[in-house]
């Protein structure tokens, strides 16, 4: 194994090149010198690890270093990195980030633990098959609309049948998760039973960035930030801000005040409104939670 410094600071990319499975080093500096490392698990007598990303294909190096002791730590906002990049004049590179996030203060970290990384790795799979089912259900029903039914209709009905058996898969996991309080309060501000949609938000939004932040990342200001916005978790908040939409319209229960929307705007400003209405129940579920664990850690 590598020998390292106590302290190291990575600059995570995703592993494959070009859609191939060859692997990327991970680029890191230890204080003193930028080092090239094929997997996290291989670092040792290392006490911290500091982070820009957390990408789904690191989450078993991180867990496994997590369970030797190892005390990570993930950035809460990358424009960081980009901001002091061009204040020090650097170009963007693998070996110029690792050096700035050494630079950064510990404050603008957030510390990452077992638990949570154990359950991302287990839901991870349900997440990705109710994504694809979404997205071939939709496919094959709009090849039907354009005239290209080739007998579609039996395996959509399948589909929609194991499609149900996922979302209850899903929710029962968050259901059982520290994910929980976060879900039941948003599902609560929403009049929601139970959402798929809003349970992979819950889990896949980064809930600690101001409500700002998240508004950017999801594109839901004017001009869309400029098209720099995360477009997959964009796809999750219009699905579920259309789907209140559509239930509104046909008076399912919900508050006066997404009722009134509904009936007073256009659809698409309608949508749009519910969107940010999303993005604000989930918010102040996350702090109302965050806040209760704070006054009672021990859970009593």
């Amino acid at each position: 194994m590598l020998k390292m410094a106590k302290t190291v600071y990575i600059d995570t990319s995703r592993t494959a090149i070009n859609g191939k499975k060859k692997r990327k080093p991970r680029i890191l500096f230890d204080g003193e010198k930028v080092f090239k490392i094929n997997k996290l698990t291989k670092l040792e007598n290392v006490d911290e690890v500091f982070i820009d990303t957390l990408f789904p294909e690191i989450y078993e190096e991180v867990l496994e270093l997590l369970k030797r002791g190892v005390k990570i730590y993930l950035l809460k906002d990358t424009r960081i990195i980009k901001r002091l990049r061009l204040q020090n004049n650097l170009k963007k590179t693998h070996k110029n980030d690792s050096l700035i996030l050494s630079w950064i203060s510990k404050d603008l970290f957030r510390r990452l633990n077992i638990e949570d990384m154990e359950f991302k790795i287990k839901i991870k799979p349900l997440i990705n098959k109710y994504k694809q089912m979404v997205r071939w259900k939709k496919r094959l029903k709009g090849l039907i609309s354009r005239g290209f039914d080739y007998n579609f209709k039996e395996p959509i009905k399948l589909m929609e049948k194991d499609l149900r058996r996922t979302v209850n898969e899903i929710i029962f996991a968050v259901y059982n998760s520290h994910y929980a309080q976060v879900y039941r309060k948003a599902c609560d501000a929403l009049g929601l039973k139970d959402s798929a949609e809003l349970a992979v938000l819950t889990l896949e939004l980064p809930l600690h960035l101001p409500l700002k932040r998240l508004k950017g990342l999801l594109g839901c200001i004017p001009g869309r930030n400029n098209g720099k916005y995360n477009r997959q978790l964009r796809v999750h908040v219009t699905r579920l801000a259309a789907n209140l939409w559509m239930n509104a319209k046909r008076h399912v229960n919900f508050s006066d005040y997404v009722s009134n929307i509904v009936d007073g705007l256009p659809r698409r400003k309608a949508i749009y409104r519910l969107e940010l209405i999303i993005l604000k129940a989930l918010r102040r579920a996350y702090l109302t939670t965050k806040k209760l664990t704070a006054d009672n850690p021990a859970g009593q």
